[in-house]
């Protein structure tokens, strides 16, 4: 997957994920956050995959420990894992 591509939706979901009510209403977040953990879980199990090993190296070469947290928190929201 092109990992240009992945970080633009990681730190959008980011951004809606963390801002406040004077940044972004909160009700648009929200939908705006539901429509792209729709999408995500529209990947395949491997395009999924390799989504969260990006968020976790991303993650973890973050030099803000808080957004690290926040990243891998918000990626385990977004992607469910379908009962096999």
């Amino acid at each position: 997957m092109n990992e240009n591509l992945m970080r633009a939706v990681l730190f959008a979901a980011l951004f809606f994920e963390t801002s406040s009510d004077d940044e972004c209403d909160t009700d648009l977040a929200v939908k705006q956050l539901e429509q792209i953990a729709v999408e995500l879980n529209q990947l395949s199990r491997e395009e999924q995959e390799q989504f969260r090993a990006f968020a976790c190296r991303t993650a973890e070469s973050h030099p803000n420990t808080a957004t690290a947290h926040e990243i891998m928190s918000l990626v385990d929201a977004l992607l469910t894992t379908p009962d096999d």
